[in-house]
């Protein structure tokens, strides 16, 4: 995470700390009700076949980090070391078993197999018999927004963190974004990629994008072909043009709403669908997020089980692209009034290990309408070659968007909206 300044950051710390001692707290309390119990094996909780849940609860450890499954696609299960007390909620819904547990959150620890036994807080006693089949939430469970603070490198942009809410005081997080109100611009989004990814959820259905309460218009609106027409038109002086950079039907020629961290990223269907908010995407054209992006982003993820890294990810936008007027000048182009919802110039992309401090850069050109990549295209020195572009099919057409890999200081050096971070060697 970027620092926001030593104050902040101490704060953040402190808060962490108490959040971390209520826990221990909790579940000491708990371990101490139930010292006869007699713990048989280490668990494997099911996430495919008869004993999987429909509605999975929220399941972390006791500092809130996500306990990740293990397996494929067609073979998966979360495993659960013997005696372990993990948390489980279910924000935004309730448990199925039990009325009083409502949301959450339940203590659960391992017994052996999928046997569990849980507390919690209030109880008197743990309940025991319980297996992991006992343990779905009545729907899938919410995530939520928070703001934690400023960001951007003039502190232009507020950290806003996407994730579950598991305690009154904590919660489990999938993305951290930096969104500049004022602009509607979302300078990058930060996520964990894990090598467990082999295991995700398959088939989910997308959800609806959620424009929570950071834009004062309708954002979704602004998102369609017609919107988009009439925006360009302002900008350009002229429909009939407008219609020319934007074709209204049949074609890939207009913007959508591109992810920055992808849904396809994560590994279940409820931390999927918390990708679906519009401070995680930004416009980037049809012709390019459908083709050379996901091949990155298909890229990335076989990149990670390949090296069995997990890595951090940080995705973000940098300048405003610019289309010809009717008078042949270059104009800025943005979405809504003119100044806001711009449309970014480059997408940029971080992939991080942070064990083995190695890192690689990529940069898209937004732009399919470009005549020619010019040394303005270059923010960095391309690597020859590099395993990130993999699964790119055509990394030089500049309609399926023209993309190439860098090292992260390099990129830094040229990018401004960058967050900091440490000297690393080269993850290729």
């Amino acid at each position: 995470m970027e620092l926001i300044s030593s104050t902040k950051g101490k704060i953040c710390i402190a808060a962490l700390v108490v959040l971390i001692l209520s826990i221990v707290i909790v579940v000491t309390v708990y371990l101490n009700s139930s010292e006869d119990l007699i713990i048989k094996s280490d668990c494997s909780f099911d996430i495919i076949g008869s004993a999987a849940l429909e509605f999975p609860p929220i399941i972390t450890d006791e500092t809130l980090d996500f306990v990740l499954p293990e397996g494929t696609e067609d073979d998966r299960n979360i495993p659960i070391e013997a005696g372990k007390v993990v948390v489980l909620a279910c924000p935004g819904t309730e448990f199925e078993y039990e009325s009083v547990w409502g949301e959450g959150p339940v203590y659960s620890r391992c017994i052996g197999g999928s046997d569990i036994d849980v507390w919690y807080p209030g109880a008197e006693d743990d309940v025991v018999g319980l297996q992991w089949k006992d343990m779905s939430c009545r729907s899938q469970p919410k995530d939520n927004v928070d703001e934690l603070g400023e960001c951007g490198p003039t502190g232009e942009g507020s950290l806003l963190r996407i994730g579950f809410q598991m305690t009154v005081d904590g919660d489990a997080s999938t993305i951290l974004v930096c969104h500049d109100l004022n602009a509607s611009a979302t300078l990058w989004a930060q996520h964990s990629l894990w090598d467990e990814i082999s295991a995700q959820d398959h088939g989910n259905n997308r959800p609806s994008f959620k424009q929570d309460s950071f834009f004062d218009y309708d954002v979704n609106q602004a998102y369609t072909k017609v919107s988009q027409i009439a925006a360009v038109a302002e900008l350009v002086g002229s429909r009939e043009l407008a219609e020319q950079y934007i074709e209204e039907s049949g074609s890939n020629q207009f913007m959508s709403r591109g992810h920055l961290a992808p849904n396809a990223d994560f590994i279940f269907y409820s931390w999927m669908d918390a990708t679906f908010h519009f401070i995680n995407v930004a416009p980037q054209w049809q012709s390019f997020n459908g083709v050379n992006w996901v091949g990155l982003e298909n890229g990335a993820r076989d990149f990670v089980v390949d090296k069995a890294i997990d890595a951090i990810v940080y995705t973000g936008t940098h300048g405003v692209m610019r289309l010809a007027d009717v008078n042949g000048n270059m104009v800025e182009i943005y979405l809504h009034n003119k100044n806001q919802l711009p449309v970014p110039r480059f997408f940029w992309k971080i992939i991080y290990d942070p064990i083995g401090n190695a890192g690689v850069a990529v940069v898209g050109v937004n732009n399919p309408h470009v005549q020619e990549i010019n040394e303005t295209y270059q923010l960095c020195p391309a690597l020859d070659n590099p395993t990130i572009l993999d699964r790119v099919s055509q990394p030089e057409n500049i309609e399926r968007g023209y993309i190439y890999a860098c090292r992260v200081e390099d990129l830094s050096a040229a990018v401004p909206e960058v967050p900091e971070l440490p000297a690393m060697q080269l993850l290729n």
